[in-house]
């Protein structure tokens, strides 16, 4: 298996993967999680000599270098161990990383066998002294995925320009898109759901998490108003929420997490004029971050409408 999950951010994309993981059965000793990042390397992944210190013996307190095995390795190493149990390497927010350099030479392992007794291993090997060193089951140096070993990643939408990944590279993964709609338990209740209070200018409305970020995130996308797209979308659990806190609680959370998204990310990459989704008497980031705080009116008549339009079934 080779999967990358992807969305807006908070939409729970991990919370997919755990949710896959918990479903397979799958215990923490056959699970190895990275998060990669602008100065992740290949290094980083599949290991390097690194500088330790002695701590007993007649050479105490000197320095030698050993080998330390990356998150890559490690997993690897497991799945060898016994290839009839599954491990998973979960790599999260790929995009940030630069998934050309980190994955190197290994790379050419993501192309899987699709049939026959190599079913699942990699279809081409590549020499690595480095991987291959302590894995009896290779031939020599030459390295392979065996079929138990799966890849799970995460991308975000908005931060695919981090680090552009290339078509070579996605052909070898199947995407899978978790959307923004909200997530619900057995019983059918949305989860990290609460009231919010907002103020139109006359009175204070109470309006549901799942409500808001939903008008949110059309007046965000569509064409009839900022026309952002998809990227600038958030999902359910982009605040996740103290559901045994008070409305104070939440609200702050809303405030220090959402409203700094909102302003920086969302407003000032809009081209259209005449469209804002906040209030006029807001022009600065001070302005709309006290003007919440002191639960004045800081988002604009338009998106009060389409909060109306969408409690009216009409959005």
């Amino acid at each position: 298996m080779q999967i990358i999950y992807y969305g807006a951010p908070g939409t729970g994309k991990s919370y997919e993967v755990s949710k896959l993981l918990r479903g397979k059965g799958v215990t923490d000793d056959y699970i190895f999680r990275v998060t990669f990042h602008p100065e992740y390397t290949y290094s980083d992944f599949t290991g390097q000599l690194l500088p330790t210190v002695v701590r007993s013996g007649p050479h105490k307190g000197d320095i030698t270098y050993e080998f330390q095995k990356g998150i890559f390795t490690q997993a690897l190493e497991k799945a060898y161990q016994d290839t009839s149990k599954e491990v998973y390497l979960i790599i999260e927010e790929m995009s940030r990383g630069n998934c050309a350099a980190i994955f190197g030479d290994i790379f050419q392992l993501l192309d899987r066998q699709t049939s026959g007794v190599d079913k699942g291993y990699s279809r081409y090997f590549v020499n690595n002294d480095v991987i291959a060193r302590d894995i009896i089951a290779l031939t020599g140096n030459r390295v392979k995925l065996p079929a138990n070993f799966s890849i799970i990643g995460t991308v975000n939408t908005s931060d695919q320009n981090v680090f552009v990944m290339d078509t070579a590279f996605k052909r070898r993964f199947d995407w899978e898109y978790i959307s923004t709609k909200p997530v619900t338990d057995a019983s059918r209740n949305k989860l990290n759901n609460v009231d919010i209070d907002l103020f139109d200018g006359t009175n204070t409305k109470v309006i549901k998490w799942t409500d808001f970020y939903g008008v949110l995130n059309i007046f965000v996308a569509s064409d009839r108003w900022l026309g952002l797209g998809e990227d600038k979308q958030v999902g359910q659990f982009f605040i996740e929420f103290d559901m045994s806190a008070s409305k104070d609680v939440h609200m702050r959370q809303i405030k220090n997490k959402l409203l700094h998204y909102l302003w920086f990310d969302v407003q000032q990459s809009v081209f259209k004029s005449g469209v804002k989704i906040f209030d006029d008497s807001i022009s600065s980031f001070t302005d709309l971050y006290d003007g919440f705080e002191n639960r004045g009116k800081v988002f604009s008549d338009r998106f009060f409408q389409c909060i109306s339009d969408w409690e009216k079934g009409i959005l």
